[in-house]
């Protein structure tokens, strides 16, 4: 755990050095820190690259616009951009005019990977658009460091890839020559039995048909985008459910190679491929499904196809192809990051280019993307690990995340799991999911991640043993204690990594475990965090999470800049509220999506952007032993909405950004949340600077979803407590003046299940949740200090005392603090525990850590972005 805690306080301790150079607070004047689009090149002008390989990477032009469909199943109505002629040039040496020993090339795609890591050393580069009559358009000249570093990783070019790569068939799922050594090591597998008895039951069971999908569902929905939804939800529910079981009659013919599997499989597929002729099949997904396994039975019955059989998949696999490859390539590389190619269809793609390199004479261009861009691009969005789409939609990528690398793996020798971003990510599935806990809640559909499925596990376990992390190791230690763990979801479309550990023979690595992880961990560029109380025993974990993030709340995230949530024994106290309908809903944009559904704050009723435009970020953080620290951003997070996308999806889906819904005018100017974790003691202070540029009310809000709050207003303070089975969260509200409470258990919308029917038509109904606000006086300038302690239920816990002198005193530890509108912004905490030396002090400017000795001082800090 020292080792950990050293290498998070190194940012702490280098803002400390900076404090001295620069004004404590960075005030940021962007409109958006990410693009839904590459706005910036790669590598920026004056970075440092030391911990990878460098890859180019630039903006299209300024009108080239390859974006596609706001909503998946929407026809775009934007003109096509004829991809064919775009041509880009790249020049770079170390001589700063670039007349020198210039390295120079050509491409077709905005980025370029050389095939051998640049020297150390001082470089510059220039891109350049290369018009139709083959003029080049120059960028400036940029410049860029190189570092050495042992440990950078340095990944094979395509060369290498393609001189691996087998001529033999199959040589996806399982490699030819290495066929007989993995049937006869799988036997003893667990996962074995379990495909070849669910592929037996498939035998018996008849293929649906695509004219049985239930369109019914559809008639009387309110508008196009709704009844798009709901045809390709329901064109789902049967070829999913086909492709699963394909899928397994074809795992069940690779362990094996007893042909009743592959029969059927190869009768099923030539069936399914002429289902997108039905007006009813919709979306990207099932496209992307007749791609799968057309390439996937190609690859793995090559040998007992006849030659009609063969073409008839060689031509699925090249119709399909090459719609998959005019969609990437100019688009994939710069869009922030596209959900559904992060989840499967990236992954799909790779794999069928590879299965028909050699025999598809378009394959060698897609397998050449394919690799290229995962080099540049993936597996994640930056260096931190996190996910930015939160937890709800985090598992649908993890077969992408390992059987792409473990097949890149396999291929070269080269170990694709070297990426520093999975150790990241080994952090993130920790902290934002502990064992046996709810999850962090952040994103679409975070309700339901109620404990660590086996999905999740299975992705810790794939990590703990490539890369060697054992807090990973530990984690499926302590939840997979039964056989069957893994069986439940065994044909998980997106999530299940069961044929990878058929694969790997990788043990798992023994080690440190949770219980010598630091209390909290800090996501910066994704802008998450959380701390814990109790790693060894779950029952007794306080956890707090919180979220201030430059993504905003683009894609699956969502508008709770500076909101937290509280935890106690797995299960939420105060938590994020509403439900994730659909991607563009009423409910689900208004009461899940938008700020008024987390606790965080509004101003005069107003929440944040819907887009990049609206995010936050953290400047400052600090992990100690015995105290932690982070300082959360939204002070451009509010205003009207102005996001093309979102107002062209709120347009789709009937969404009005009026302020009768939440957006107007944006009148604050700061919005800085600074919080503090007193030790492991389930303790929180949480401390809110707020400014407007004309006075406003500010409303403080809360949420739960498991049981009502209790409220009592107090003489010097408003006592709000969330309870769950087995813990409470007591939360005590100071404030710059008189506050006006309210709470209701209704929606501001009401949550109409429109769209998730079971398979026999019917439509569950969503339960509502409960909500508190302080309202304030109308103020230029506010303050909130709020102390919340997370404790067991059965142990009431006293209210704060305040002192004679006005500071306050919880547990051990004794606070002063400025909830006035007059004067700085300031609060010092310090611990009277007997032997420690741990105290924190803000006044308005740098904050100062001071821990057994040491003192840290925290000034902001930019995250490293780019996009």
């Amino acid at each position: 755990m020292k080792k950990l805690i050293s290498s998070i306080l190194l940012c702490c301790l280098v803002s400390g050095v900076q404090a001295q150079e620069k004004p404590a607070r960075i005030r940021l004047t962007d409109v958006t820190l990410m693009h839904e689009m590459r706005a910036t090149p790669s590598p920026l002008d004056k970075a440092t690259v030391s911990d990878r390989a460098v890859s180019f990477q630039w903006p299209l032009q300024a009108d080239i616009d390859t974006s596609e469909e706001v909503l998946d199943g929407m026809k775009s109505r934007k003109k096509k951009v004829d991809k064919s002629r775009l041509k880009y040039q790249l020049r770079y040496s170390q001589d700063a005019a670039l007349k020198s020993n210039v390295i120079q090339e050509e491409t077709r795609w905005p980025f370029f990977n050389p095939e051998k890591d640049l020297a150390p050393g001082v470089w510059y580069w220039q891109y350049g658009y290369v018009n139709e009559g083959g003029k080049t358009q120059w960028s400036s000249v940029l410049q860029f460091t190189v570092e050495a570093h042992p440990d950078k990783f340095c990944p094979p070019s395509f060369k290498t890839m393609q001189a691996n790569l087998s001529k033999s068939h199959p040589r996806i799922l399982v490699q030819k020559d290495q066929w007989a050594d993995f049937m006869k090591n799988s036997r003893s597998k667990p996962e074995y039995q379990w495909y070849l008895e669910q592929a037996d039951k498939v035998l018996k069971t008849p293929i649906q048909s695509v004219n049985n999908i239930n369109t019914k569902l559809a008639d009387g929905l309110d508008n196009a985008m709704q009844r798009s939804a709901m045809l390709t939800r329901e064109s789902r529910r049967i070829i999913d459910q086909e492709e699963a079981n394909v899928e397994l009659l074809i795992r069940a013919y690779l362990l094996t190679q007893d042909t009743k599997y592959s029969k059927e499989a190869i009768k099923r597929v030539i069936e399914m491929v002429g289902w997108d002729e039905n007006k009813n099949v919709m979306g990207d997904f099932n496209a992307f499904t007749m791609l799968s396994l057309s390439s996937l039975a190609y690859d793995s019955f090559y040998d007992l196809l006849d030659e009609g059989q063969k073409q008839t998949l060689l031509k699925e696999i090249k119709k399909r192809g090459s719609e998959s490859y005019n969609n990437f390539n100019n688009r994939l590389e710069n869009h922030i990051a596209d959900n559904h190619v992060w989840q499967m269809t990236l992954r799909i793609f790779t794999f069928a280019a590879f299965s028909v390199y050699g025999e598809l004479p378009e394959a060698d261009t897609w397998a050449d993307y394919c690799y290229n861009v995962w080099l540049a691009r993936f597996p994640g969005l930056n260096k931190d690990g996190a996910w930015h789409n939160g937890d709800g939609y985090f598992a649908v990528n993890f077969r992408t995340l390992v059987e792409v690398p473990y097949f890149y793996t396999t291929v070269t020798g080269f170990n694709f799991f070297n990426d520093p971003w999975y150790q990241g990510s080994v952090m993130y599935t920790l902290y934002q999911q502990p064992p046996f806990s709810k999850s962090a809640g952040n994103g679409s559909g975070h309700q339901g991640n109620m404990k660590p499925n086996s999905i999740r596990v299975g992705y810790a376990d794939a990590l703990a043993r490539m890369t060697g992390n054992t807090y990973a190791a530990d984690y499926v230690r302590r939840i997979a204690t039964t056989p069957d763990f893994h069986k439940r979801f065994l044909t998980s479309k997106s999530g299940s990594l069961a044929w990878f550990r058929l694969q790997c023979d990788r043990p798992l690595p023994e080690g440190e475990g949770l219980a010598n992880l630091p209390m909290g961990y800090v996501f910066p560029e994704s802008g998450l965090a959380s701390f814990m109380t109790n790693w060894e025993r779950v029952g007794g974990n306080a956890m707090f999470s919180f979220r201030s993030s430059p993504y905003g709340s683009t894609s699956h995230a969502i508008a709770n800049q500076n909101a937290f949530n509280t935890f106690f024994g797995g299960s939420s106290l105060f938590y994020s509220s509403g439900h994730h309908i659909a991607f563009v809903d009423k409910h689900s944009m208004l009461c899940h999506r938008s700020t008024r559904a987390h606790n965080t704050i509004l101003v005069n009723g107003m929440g944040q952007r819907i887009g990049t435009e609206g995010y936050g970020w953290i400047p400052r953080y600090y992990i100690g032993e015995k105290i932690g620290y982070l300082l959360g951003d939204a002070s451009n997070a509010y205003g009207e909405e102005i996001s093309p996308i979102w107002l062209e999806r709120g347009k789709e889906g009937g969404i009005e950004y009026t302020p009768a819904n939440g957006w107007d005018k944006n009148h604050l100017k700061t919005f800085r949340r600074h919080t503090v974790a007193l030790g492991k003691t389930g303790l929180v202070f949480i401390y809110d600077e707020l400014e407007a540029d004309e006075p406003v009310t500010w409303d403080y809000l809360l949420h739960t979803v498991i049981h009502p709050m209790n409220v009592t207003k107090k003489d010097k303070f408003v006592h709000i407590q969330a309870t769950n089975k087995n813990g409470a969260s007591d939360a005590y509200l100071f404030s710059s003046g008189t506050l006006k409470t309210d709470t209701t258990s209704q929606f501001f919308a009401p949550a109409v299940n429109w769209l998730r029917a079971d398979a026999k038509g019917q439509f569950a109904a969503y339960p509502n949740h409960w909500h508190f606000t302080a309202t304030s006086e109308k103020q230029k300038t506010y303050r909130f200090a709020t102390i919340i302690n997370t404790h067991l239920l059965s142990r009431p816990v006293a209210d704060p005392e305040i002192l004679p002198d006005g500071r306050i005193k919880v547990g051990s530890w004794i606070i002063k603090v400025n909830v006035s509108a007059e004067g700085a912004p300031s609060f010092f905490i310090r611990s009277t525990r007997k032997g420690e030396d741990v105290n924190i002090t803000y006044k308005g400017g740098a904050t100062i850590v001071r821990e057994d000795g040491y003192e840290t001082t925290l000034v902001d800090k930019r995250p490293e972005l780019e996009i």
